[in-house]
C-alpha cells in the first residue's frame, strides 16, 4: 500500500514538469473584436390621454387648454419627445424634435425614457367640434431619429377631442315699459351651432348688475332679474314686477350661455337692456267724513271734523306728494268746491291739507304702498244743517280726497255714504233790562228797553219767553206788568204781557251765515207800576228760549 502512493506522487511531478515546459515552449496574441447596435424607436409604456378628458357630453371651451400625456420606454435609454398629430403621419428628426407633415396639435420638449411627457393645446375658434389626434414618440438620434406607431388613446381621454363653442348672441330687447304689478319680458336673438351629438342649446340670464360666472349672475338669485330654460334659440324669460315698485329705469345686464355654461363672446354679451317702471297715479280709497256718523256742531265757534281716506300708490307710498280734502254739503257737490275760492263756511270747505296717521296704516318705506290720511275740518257753528225741517232735508255732506304723486298723477275719491249736520238751535241775548226809576202809576210807553238776541246756530230761530215776578224782599210786582214787542215805538197798551208760561214769538231771527255778521233781532220792553207797591228795588228773570224757526223765515 505504502509502495502504491509513492507511485502515485512520482507521476504528478512528472506531469507537472511536463506542463511547465510546455508554458514556457508557447507565444501569447490578442485578437480585435466590433459589432455595429442600431437605434431602436421607444415605445408607449403608458397609453397616451387627454386631460381633462374631452367628450360630446364634456367639451373643451374654446380659449381652455387641453394637456396631453404619455409615458414611453426608449430601448437605446435615449431621451424621447411625445408629439400629437393631426393625421397618423409623423416625421423624426435627427437631433430634434419630431414634425408632423399633417400639422400638429402640440410637442412635448425631450423627456427622459421611462418618464413621463406632456404638451397643451389651446383650443380655437376655428376649431372643429370634433378633432381626431394620432400620439407618437419619437427618439432624436442624430443619425437614425425613429418614431413609434401611432397610438389614439382609449376611452373618453382618447382621441377624438371635443371643442365647444361660444353660443352666437346677436340682440336683445324687452317689451317695458311695465306698470308695478305687470310683467316685464326679455327676448334675446342667439343659437348655437354645434351640432356634433345633441345640438347644443341656449338659455337668456339677465342680471341687476354686471358679470356672470357658471351660469349665472355673479350675485346669483337675488340678482337675477330672470333665467329662462334652455332652448333651442332665442331664449326669453320675464320678471314680474313687484307692487310697489319706484318709477324709474332699472339696469338689467343680459348674458347667453349654452347647456355647458359657455358664454357668448358677441358684443351683445352683458349688454345693458334696462326697462322703466311707469308712473301710476295713487289710488284714494276708503273714504269716511267725521268717521261715519252725524255731525253736531258747537255753538258760536268751530267744530273739528275729521275726514280720513286710504292712499295706495303702486310706486311706494313716499311717491304721494300732496294730499288735500273738500267737504261740502251734497247739493254744492266737488266741482263747486276744489278751490280755495270757492269757500264758504255754510257750504263749502275746501282744500284741507291731509297728513299720514301717526299710528296704524302708516308708510313705512318703498316696500310699503299705502298709508291712512287724516284731514282736520274746522266747521263753523252755522255750516247748514241737512236733518229735517231744515232747508236741505234732502241733502246730506260729503268730502272727496285728492291725493297727488310727484309726478302730477292724482286721484279723487268721495266718500259712498255721507253724514248728516245736525240742526244747532242756539241764541245769544245781550244786554240786561233795566227799567229804570219810576213811581207808582209810571211805565215805559213807548216800550223803550230792548234786548237783542243772536243766532249763535245754524239755523233761523224764533223764541219763547217767560218770566217770574220781580220782587223786592217780601214785595212783588207780577210779572203781567212787563210787556214785550217786536217793534220799536210801540205803545205799552199794544204790547204783549210777560207770563211766566214760555210763548212762542215769531221773532224771525234768520239763520246766521257769517261768523263775523251774525244774525241779530232787536224785542223791546217796558213795565207799568202798579199801585200800592212799596218803594225798593225790584228783581227777577225773564227767560228767552230759542225755537227753531220756519224755514221760509231763515
Amino acid at each position: 500500500m505504502i509502495r502504491r502512493k509513492w507511485r502515485w506522487l512520482a507521476i504528478s511531478l512528472q506531469l507537472l514538469a511536463l506542463v511547465a515546459f510546455i508554458y514556457h515552449s508557447v507565444q501569447a496574441d490578442s485578437v480585435a473584436t466590433s459589432v455595429t447596435v442600431g437605434n431602436s424607436a421607444p415605445s408607449f409604456t403608458v397609453d397616451p390621454a387627454e386631460s381633462p378628458a374631452s367628450s360630446s357630453t364634456s367639451p373643451t371651451d374654446v380659449g381652455s387648454s387641453i394637456t396631453f400625456t404619455a409615458t414611453a420606454s426608449d430601448p437605446n435609454n435615449e431621451s424621447y419627445y411625445l408629439i400629437i398629430c393631426k393625421t397618423n403621419s409623423v416625421s423624426p428628426t435627427n437631433g430634434g424634435a419630431p414634425t408632423c407633415p399633417g400639422g400638429s396639435w402640440c410637442v412635448s420638449a425631450a423627456t427622459t425614457s421611462g418618464s413621463q411627457a406632456s404638451c397643451s393645446y389651446t383650443t380655437q375658434q376655428s376649431d372643429s367640434e370634433s378633432n381626431d389626434w394620432y400620439a407618437f414618440v419619437c427618439d432624436g438620434n442624430s443619425s437614425a431619429a425613429s418614431c413609434s406607431t401611432a397610438s389614439q388613446g382609449t376611452g373618453d381621454s382618447g382621441s377624438p377631442f371635443k371643442v365647444n363653442h361660444p353660443p352666437s348672441f346677436t340682440a336683445i330687447s324687452n317689451d317695458g315699459p311695465a306698470d308695478p304689478g305687470a310683467t316685464v319680458t326679455w327676448t334675446a336673438t342667439a343659437s348655437d351651432g354645434d351640432l356634433d351629438g345633441t345640438a347644443d342649446t341656449v338659455k337668456l340670464v339677465v342680471c341687476k348688475t354686471a358679470g356672470i360666472s357658471a351660469g349665472d349672475c355673479d350675485g346669483g338669485a337675488s340678482d337675477r332679474w330672470c333665467a329662462s330654460a334652455l332652448t333651442s334659440s332665442n331664449p326669453s324669460c320675464s320678471y314680474s314686477v313687484p307692487v310697489p315698485t319706484a318709477d324709474q329705469a332699472y339696469n338689467a345686464y343680459a348674458y347667453v350661455v349654452d347647456n355647458h355654461n359657455l358664454g357668448s363672446s358677441d358684443t351683445t354679451q352683458g349688454s345693458n337692456s334696462s326697462y322703466t317702471v311707469n308712473n301710476v297715479a295713487p289710488v284714494v280709497s276708503a273714504v269716511t267724513i267725521n268717521s261715519g256718523t252725524d255731525i253736531t256742531l258747537t255753538e258760536g265757534t268751530t267744530t273739528s271734523v275729521v275726514l280720513g281716506a286710504t292712499i295706495t300708490d303702486n310706486n311706494g307710498c313716499g311717491d304721494v306728494s300732496t294730499a288735500t280734502a273738500s267737504a261740502y254739503r251734497s247739493g254744492i257737490g266737488y266741482a263747486a268746491c276744489d278751490t280755495s275760492a270757492e269757500a264758504n263756511d255754510n257750504n263749502c270747505y275746501p282744500v284741507i291739507n291731509c297728513s299720514v296717521v301717526a299710528s296704524g296704516n302708516t308708510c313705512d318705506g318703498a316696500s310699503d304702498a299705502s298709508a291712512d290720511y287724516e284731514c282736520t275740518v274746522s266747521m263753523q257753528y252755522h255750516a247748514d244743517p241737512t236733518d229735517l225741517n231744515t232747508q236741505y232735508p234732502t241733502e246730506n255732506w260729503l268730502d272727496s280726497v285728492i291725493a297727488t304723486d310727484d309726478n302730477g298723477a292724482s286721484h279723487r275719491a268721495e266718500v259712498s255714504t255721507g253724514v248728516e249736520v245736525n240742526s244747532l238751535v242756539a241764541l245769544d241775548v245781550t244786554g240786561s233790562i233795566s227799567y229804570g226809576n219810576l213811581t207808582v202809576g209810571q211805565k215805559n210807553d213807548p216800550l223803550d228797553k230792548t234786548t237783542t238776541v243772536t243766532g249763535t246756530g245754524n239755523v233761523g230761530l224764533d223764541v219763547e219767553l217767560s218770566g217770574t215776578d220781580m220782587s223786592s224782599g217780601s214785595d212783588t210786582i207780577a210779572v203781567t206788568q212787563q210787556k214785550y214787542a217786536l217793534a220799536a215805538s210801540t205803545a205799552y197798551a199794544s204790547g204783549a204781557s210777560l207770563t211766566t208760561t214760555a210763548t212762542e214769538v215769531e221773532l224771525n231771527v234768520a239763520k246766521t251765515t257769517d261768523n263775523a255778521s251774525p244774525a241779530t233781532k232787536t224785542i223791546w220792553w217796558g213795565i207799568e207800576i202798579p199801585s200800592n207797591t212799596p218803594p225798593g228795588t225790584y228783581s227777577g228773570t225773564n227767560t228767552v228760549g230759542a225755537v227753531k224757526g220756519e224755514t221760509v223765515d231763515w
